[in-house]
């Protein structure tokens, strides 16, 4: 018996140090990526159909706080209207009446969130890299968060 309980407490201490070695790899990744706009594009030139842009960035900041300042942002923006928000999931849909974008704000840690933006849009009337990535840049300068482009 006496054997069988030395055996379960050293495979919860290992098993315990194996997670938190784990965990603290995952978190120097997440801290290294921090403030890095990453953008997927989608070719849209000599094609018809409509074309994809996504940007997205780790914050250090508060999901509440991240979502909030972004949708104060659109709402002082008279030429985005936004169409669809639920504040429980941090989502919110706008257009500007040729563009239609979403956003989407993701708690990873308390202090760490992730900042989703995607668009469509019809190929040559707008540029929608514009949107995502300055909507983005716009959201950490607001918030006083240094951000680039991650290929910079």
């Amino acid at each position: 018996m006496m054997i069988i309980l030395r055996f379960i407490a050293v495979f919860l201490t290992v098993s315990l140090l194996v997670s938190s070695v784990a965990n603290a790899q995952w978190v120097f990744l997440g801290r290294k990526a921090l403030g890095k706009v990453h953008q997927l594009t989608s070719d849209m030139k000599g094609s018809q159909q409509p074309g994809y842009d996504v940007a997205t960035v780790l914050l250090e900041a508060r999901a509440e706080k991240v979502y909030s300042t972004a949708v104060m942002m659109l709402q002082a923006h008279k030429e985005w209207k936004i169409t669809q928000k639920d504040d429980k999931s941090r989502t919110v849909e706008f257009s500007d009446g040729r563009l239609t974008a979403g956003m989407q704000v993701s708690p990873l840690e308390e202090n760490l969130t992730q900042l989703i933006v995607a668009s469509t849009g019809t190929p040559g009337k707008t540029d929608p890299t514009s949107l995502v990535v300055n909507g983005v840049l716009r959201v950490c300068k607001e918030m006083a968060v240094h951000c680039q482009l991650a290929n910079e």
